[in-house]
C-alpha cells in the first residue's frame, strides 16, 4: 500500500561511473536531503518513526572521520578494521567515515575466531582496529596473544551521540564542520575496503573491494530493480550484520541508490554507549516491520520457516510487497506454502566474491517461480555443464559487472561451485541446487562438508556405500547401502535396529570430528533396498545427486517420521483393562525395562529407586509408544493427550496407574495434573510431619559469644565435595576464625572416597589443593536421612557436643522431581536440627541452611521484590518445583526449631574464578550445549542475577561469624544484575572464541527455542539427550519459554525467564561481599566455556 504522506521529490544519483562512491554520499546530501535513509521505531511511542536523513547520515559521517583523523593528519591509505557490537546507523556512519578520512576499512565479523581475524590482520597490513572493547573484550585479548609482537592497536567506536547529536532531527542549518576534502580523486582501481568470505573451509580471505567494484554493485539488479517498486518502499533489514556483504548491499547501496529508506531497529547506545544492540528475534523483526510502516523484508531461511508456523506472521508478510530470502537455502516445501498463500517472496543470490546477481523484483504473477532465480541481464555468465541437466554458474569479468575475486584458468572471472538446474520451460530462470562441492547447506545457513564423515562410516567392514543429505533442513542424514552379504530387510524394524547398532561406533566417530550442528543421529541413517541400490559411476564411486533424488520420497518420509512420531514399544503387552491394578504391573514392566531389568517398588518414588530426569522421559516414551500401537481408537487418542510431565507429577508407579487410569476414561485429563493432590495440603502435610516435636523457642541460657575473631567455631559442612560445598570447605579452611571443619558427605558409589573426591572437587574448580592438607579438616561419611546421620555413637556424640555452626549443603539438584521426591533431603534436614538441638551449644549455635529462590517463585510479584522473611503462605512454593517446594518446607522448619537459623535464599550460581568451573549438567551448560544442536541460542527479555561461587561462600561466612544473631532468611542473588541478551551474545561470540564453532550461532526468542527442543523430545534417543541434555528438563525450559512470551509484553525488565525479583537489602548490610559485588563480565563468560570446553562439553 502506498504511504500517503510520502512527498519528496527524488533526484537519483548516477551510477554509469560519474561518480564514485563517496561522492554519491555527498550528491545525496545536496540533492535528496530530507529523503529518508534509515527509519526506525521511537522510543516511548506506540506508532511513531525516527527517520534519519541522507544529509545527516552525510553530516554523521563525516564526524566519524573528524573522530579518527583530526585535520587530515597523517598519510592517506591506512587499513582500518572494523569490528564492533553497534546500532546499525553508528555501524554504517563508521563504515563510510573511514572511508572519508581517506583510509580503508575493513569490517569484519565478530564471530570470527581471534586466529582467524589475526590471519585477515597480517595478511591485510592492518595496524588498527575500531571495536567495542567492553562487547568484545575476550575476543580482543585473544587477538592479542595472536598478534604478539605485532605493532597494532586498538581504538573506541565514536560514541552514537557524538555522531548523531540531532538524532533524526538534524536540518541544513545546524552547525557542522565537513572533514577536509582529499587533495586528489581516488582512481576507480583503488581498494576502497575490504571485505572477507565466510571462512567455511578454512581462515577467511580478505577480499579487496575497488571503487569500481563498488560502483558495479551499486549498479547491480539486487539495487537498482528495487527502483522498480513504488518510491515509498521501505525495506526491513534489521536482522542483517552490518559487516556482511549482503548486509552492506542491502542497508548502505540500495538507500543511497534508490532512495528508498530501509528500517533498522532503534539505537540502544545514544545514552548509554556500552549498551548492546537489539538482538534480530523473528518477533521482534516482524514488531519493527509493523512500528515503521516497512512494506519489504530482506530475511534468511531459519526466520522465514519459523513465521511459516504462525498464521498471524503470515498476515504481516502477505501485505509486503516482497520477502527476500538469502544467506542460505530455504525449504522448498515451506517456500511453496508461503507462495501459495501469496506471500510475495523473491530468492536472492549472490556472493562476496561476486557480489549481488539477481533482481529483488517479481510481478505478483510470479510469485509462484520464487525459487527460481531470474539473473542479471548486466552479469556475464558462463554455464559449465555438470551432467545430468546440471551446470555450474561462472561470472565473467566485465566492463558492467566486476567480480571481487579471479580462480577461472582461462579468462577474468569467478567460479561460484554453485550448482543451478535451468527452468524447463521458461527462459533465464534457474535454480540452485547445491555445490559442486557437494557442500550441503543447512536451513540455518551452516555448512556441512559430507565427504570425511561419509569415509569413516563406510569404514565399517558392514557399509557398501554412503552419502549424507539435508539440504534446507535443520540437520542431515545419511544413506548407507549394506555391503553385498549384509543386506538388511528395511521392513523388519529388528533388522533395521540392529544394522544401525552395528554400525554406530563408525558413526559417533565420525560426530566426534564434526561440527555440532553436522553430527548424525541414529534415526536419520536410512537404509537403501535391495532393489533400488545407489547409483555409481564407471569408476564405482557413489553418484550422489542421483542417489538423494531416488531416495528423495523415503527421505522425505524420514524427515517427517523422525520429527513426529514416538517410537512404539512392543515388548511388554498392553495390558488386559485399564484398571489401576493391571495397570500397576504393566506400568512395572516398563519401569523395569528402562531401569536396567531391575524391579520398581510401586509403593515407593521411583527418583528413590534410582530413576532419573533421562529414565523417566524414556519410560512416559514408552508408555506412549504402546498405547500408540493399541487397536483400540479411543486408546490412541489417549497417546496424543499424555503430558510430558506426567511421570514427575506421578513419581510412584501407584501414583502413575491411577493418573493413566483417568487418562484413559477421560481424555481431557493428561497427567499433568498429577494425582490430584493439593500441592499447598502437600507442603503442609509434609511440614507438619517433619516439624513435629519442634519446641519454636529455646529455653535462655547464657549464650556463647559468636563472631570474637579468635579460633572458636567448630564448624560441620555437609555436601562439601560439590560445587558450592568446595568453595565453602576452601573459605572455612582459610578463615582464622574457624578451629575445625567437619566435612559430611554421603558414601560414594563408585567407591571413591571422601578424600579422593574432595581432592578432585578441588582440582577441577582450581581451589588450593594445600588447603585439604589442613589440620583442622576431619572427614566423615554418613547419611543424614538415617538415625543418629548413620554415624557410631561416639562419632555422633562428638558432633553433638564440639560443633558451634552447621552450614547445610547437601541437596538433590532435579528440577523435574516433585516434593515427594525429596523426602529423603528433608528428613535429613531434620535429624541435623535435632542434632543441633540436643547440642549443650545448641543457643547460640548457628544453623545455615543454602535454600534456593525457587522456594518462593510463587511470591506476588505485584508487591515487588520478594522480601528477606519468613513466608507463611505455602502458596508461595506449592506452583513451582518439587526441588523448591521441599527447600521452603525446611525454610519453615528452621523457622520452628528455636535455633540461630538462617536460611540462604540462593540464586542461580554461575561458574566462578579462577577456572570458571560450572557443572556441566546444571541448566544453563546444558542450555548451551543444546543450542548447539539445535543451531541457535535463545534470547530472554531482562536481566539475571546470578552469582559466582565464591561470592556466595564468603556471603554465607560474612552471616555465620557476625556477632549479631542473623535473621531468619537472607537473599542471595547479585545486587548488579546484568541483562540476558548481553550475556548471550558473549556465549555466542566465546563459543567462536574457542573454536566450537566457525560463526555465531543465531539468536532466537526463548519460546522458538524451546519450540526446536520441544519437538527433538518427540521419540527422543540416548544419542539426543547425550546432543541436547535440556531434553531432561523440559518443564523447567517451558516455564522459562512462557514466562518469557509473556514478560516480552512489558516494558520493564524484570528478572529473565519471569522469575521473581528478590530483596538483597539485609544480604548487603550484612555482608561486605555483597555490597561490592562486581557484576558478571565477557571475561567471566570467556572462563565459563574454556572450562566447559576442557570438560568435553561440546564432543
Amino acid at each position: 500500500m502506498a504511504d500517503p504522506s510520502f512527498s519528496y521529490t527524488l533526484h537519483y544519483p548516477p551510477v554509469d561511473g560519474s561518480l564514485l562512491f563517496p561522492e554519491i554520499i555527498a550528491f545525496n546530501a545536496e540533492h535528496n536531503s530530507n529523503v529518508p535513509f534509515f527509519v526506525f521505531p521511537e522510543d516511548g511511542s506506540a506508532n511513531g518513526v525516527v527517520s534519519i536523513s541522507h544529509l545527516e547520515f552525510y553530516r554523521a559521517c563525516h564526524r566519524v572521520a573528524h573522530a579518527l583523523r583530526p585535520n587530515r593528519a597523517g598519510p592517506d591509505g591506512e587499513i582500518i578494521a572494523i569490528i564492533a557490537m553497534t546500532d546499525t546507523i553508528q555501524y554504517f556512519a563508521l563504515l563510510v567515515g573511514v572511508i572519508i578520512a581517506g583510509y580503508i576499512p575493513f569490517p569484519m565479523s565478530p564471530r570470527n575466531s581471534a586466529a582467524a581475524v589475526s590471519n585477515l590482520l597480517l595478511k591485510t597490513s592492518c595496524h588498527r582496529l575500531i571495536t567495542t572493547q567492553h562487547s568484545l573484550q575476550p575476543l580482543l585479548d585473544g587477538i592479542k596473544s595472536e598478534l604478539g609482537s605485532f605493532n597494532f592497536s586498538f581504538q573506541d567506536v565514536p560514541c552514537l551521540a557524538h555522531i548523531y547529536p540531532k538524532l533524526g532531527l538534524e536540518t541544513i542549518d545546524d552547525p557542522f564542520e565537513p572533514f577536509p576534502a582529499r587533495p586528489s580523486r581516488p582512481s576507480a582501481s583503488e581498494v576502497m575496503m575490504y571485505l572477507h568470505s565466510s571462512g567455511s573451509t578454512g581462515f577467511p580471505k580478505a577480499i579487496p573491494q575497488t571503487h569500481q567494484t563498488v560502483i558495479h554493485w551499486c549498479a547491480a539488479a539486487p539495487v537498482v530493480d528495487t527502483k522498480l517498486y513504488p518510491a515509498d518502499t521501505c525495506l526491513g533489514v534489521m536482522l542483517l550484520p552490518s559487516f556482511h556483504t549482503l548486509g552492506i548491499i542491502c542497508s548502505l547501496y540500495l538507500p543511497l541508490i534508490t532512495l528508498r529508506s530501509v528500517s533498522v531497529y532503534a539505537p540502544t547506545s545514544y545514552n548509554d554507549p556500552k549498551a548492546i544492540p537489539v538482538i534480530p528475534t523473528s518477533e521482534n523483526i516482524l514488531e519493527g516491520v509493523q512500528r515503521t510502516n516497512c512494506n519489504a523484508l530482506m530475511a534468511v531461511p531459519a526466520f522465514i520457516e519459523l513465521w511459516a508456523l504462525s498464521p498471524s506472521a503470515i498476515e504481516i508478510l502477505k501485505s509486503l510487497r516482497f520477502l527476500a530470502s538469502s544467506g542460505g537455502p530455504l525449504s522448498e516445501k515451506v517456500g511453496n506454502a508461503l507462495a501459495s498463500v501469496g506471500v510475495p517472496l523473491v530468492n536472492v543470490y549472490g556472493g562476496t566474491e561476486c557480489g549481488g546477481l539477481n533482481s529483488m523484483f517479481r510481478r505478483k504473477d510470479e510469485v509462484c517461480d520464487w525459487v527460481w532465480i531470474n539473473l542479471s541481464p548486466r552479469v556475464m555468465f558462463r554455464w559449465v555443464p555438470q551432467g545430468e541437466g546440471l551446470y555450474e554458474c561462472q561470472i565473467l569479468q566485465s566492463e558492467m559487472h566486476r567480480v571481487s575475486v579471479e580462480n577461472l584458468p582461462d579468462v577474468k572471472g569467478y567460479a561460484t561451485s554453485d550448482i543451478f538446474l535451468k527452468h524447463p520451460t521458461k527462459e533465464g530462470l534457474w535454480k540452485l541446487v547445491g555445490r559442486k562441492d557437494d557442500i550441503i547447506v543447512l536451513s540455518s545457513g551452516e555448512k556441512t562438508v559430507p565427504a570425511p564423515m561419509e569415509n569413516t562410516i563406510a569404514s565399517n567392514p558392514v557399509v557398501g556405500g554412503t552419502v549424507m543429505f539435508g539440504r534446507a533442513r535443520n540437520h542431515v542424514g545419511i544413506l548407507i547401502e549394506p555391503r553385498q552379504g549384509f543386506d538388511v530387510n528395511i521392513d523388519d524394524p529388528k533388522q533395521v535396529a540392529a544394522f544401525r547398532n552395528r554400525i554406530w561406533p563408525e558413526v559417533e566417530e565420525a560426530n566426534k570430528a564434526a561440527a555440532a550442528f553436522s553430527r548424525i543421529f541414529k534415526e536419520m541413517i536410512l537404509i537403501t533396498r535391495p532393489d533400488k541400490p545407489l547409483p555409481r559411476t564407471g569408476k564405482g564411486t557413489v553418484m550422489r545427486k542421483a542417489a538423494v533424488t531416488i531416495y528423495d520420497k523415503e527421505i522425505d518420509a524420514l524427515y517427517d517420521t523422525v520429527e513426529a512420531s514416538t517410537t512404539v514399544n512392543k515388548d511388554v503387552e498392553l495390558p488386559k483393562d485399564w484398571s489401576e491394578e493391571s495397570l500397576v504391573v504393566w506400568l512395572g514392566e516398563h519401569a523395569a525395562r528402562v531401569n536396567s531389568d531391575k524391579k520398581v517398588d510401586p509403593e515407593v518414588d521411583v527418583f528413590e529407586q534410582g530413576f532419573d530426569s533421562l529414565t523417566a522421559t524414556f519410560l512416559r516414551n514408552r508408555i506412549i509408544g504402546s498405547l500408540s500401537s493399541s487397536t483400540d481408537s479411543n486408546v490412541r487418542t489417549t497417546a496424543r493427550q499424555i503430558d510430558q510431565n506426567i511421570v514427575f507429577s506421578n513419581p510412584t508407579i501407584k501414583r502413575l496407574s491411577q493418573a493413566l487410569a483417568r487418562v484413559v476414561s477421560n481424555p481431557q485429563f493428561t497427567g499433568k495434573e498429577g494425582s490430584l493432590i493439593n500441592r499447598k495440603v502437600e507442603l503442609e502435610n509434609t511440614l507438619a510431619m517433619y516439624s513435629e516435636g519442634l519446641p519454636g523457642t529455646l529455653s535462655p541460657q547464657v549464650e556463647q559469644p559468636n563472631g570474637d575473631g579468635h579460633s572458636c567455631h567448630v564448624v560441620l559442612l555437609t555436601g562439601s565435595t560439590g560445587g558450592l560445598g568446595s568453595y565453602l570447605l576452601a573459605s572455612l579452611l582459610e578463615n582464622e576464625q574457624v578451629s575445625l571443619v567437619y566435612a559430611f558427605n554421603r558414601s560414594s558409589k563408585d567407591g571413591k572416597s571422601s578424600e579422593e573426591r574432595q581432592k578432585a572437587g578441588f582440582e577441577d574448580r582450581g581451589l588450593d589443593i594445600a588447603l585439604l592438607s589442613s589440620p583442622k579438616l576431619r572427614y566423615i561419611e554418613g547419611d543424614a536421612a538415617q538415625d543418629k546421620l548413620g554415624l557410631g555413637d561416639a562419632t555422633y556424640d562428638k558432633l553433638r557436643t564440639s560443633i558451634n555452626v552447621i552450614i547445610h549443603n547437601a541437596w538433590r539438584l532435579d528440577f523435574s522431581l516433585s516434593l515427594s521426591s525429596f523426602g529423603s533431603n528433608i528428613k535429613g534436614t531434620r535429624n541435623l536440627v535435632d542434632l543441633a538441638l540436643s547440642s549443650p551449644n545448641a543457643p547460640s549455635l548457628r544453623f545455615l541452611f543454602t535454600s534456593s529462590i525457587s522456594s518462593a517463585q510463587g511470591w506476588d510479584k505485584s508487591k515487588g521484590a520478594c522480601p528477606e522473611e519468613v513466608l507463611f503462605d505455602a502458596n508461595v512454593a506449592s506452583g513451582g518445583s518439587g526441588y523448591g517446594a521441599s527447600k521452603y518446607v525446611c525454610e519453615r522448619i528452621l523457622e520452628k526449631s528455636g535455633l540461630q537459623a538462617s536460611s540462604f535464599r540462593i540464586g542461580q550460581i554461575s561458574g566462578g574464578q579462577p577456572r570458571g568451573a560450572w557443572s556441566v549438567t546444571d541448566w544453563f551448560p546444558m542450555l548451551v550445549k543444546s543450542s548447539l544442536a539445535l543451531g541457535a541460542l535463545p534470547v530472554a527479555k531482562g536481566v539475571v542475577s546470578w552469582l559466582p561461587p565464591h561470592a556466595v561462600s564468603q556471603a554465607i561466612l560474612d552471616v555465620a561469624f557476625a556477632k549479631a544473631k542473623p535473621p531468619p532468611v537472607i537473599n542471595l542473588v547479585h545486587p548488579r544484575p546484568v541483562q540476558w541478551a548481553a550475556l548471550m551474545q558473549s556465549i555466542g561470540d566465546a563459543l567462536v572464541h574457542n573454536n566450537l564453532l566457525t560463526k555465531p550461532l543465531p539468536i532466537v526468542a526463548f519460546e522458538e527455542w524451546f519450540s526446536r527442543l520441544e519437538q527433538k523430545a518427540i521419540g527422543a534417543s540416548a544419542d539426543d539427550f547425550k546432543e541436547m541434555p535440556a531434553l531432561k528438563l523440559l518443564p523447567f525450559m517451558r516455564m522459562i519459554a512462557q514466562s518469557d512470551k509473556s514478560i516480552r509484553k512489558v516494558t520493564s525488565d524484570g528478572e529473565a525467564g519471569g522469575f521473581v525479583v528478590f530483596s538483597t537489602t539485609k544480604a548487603q548490610q550484612l555482608s561486605r561481599t555483597m555490597r561490592e559485588l562486581a557484576p558478571i563480565t565477557a571475561e567471566d563468560v570467556a572462563l565459563w566455556m574454556k572450562y566447559w570446553a576442557s570438560k568435553g562439553m561440546f564432543m
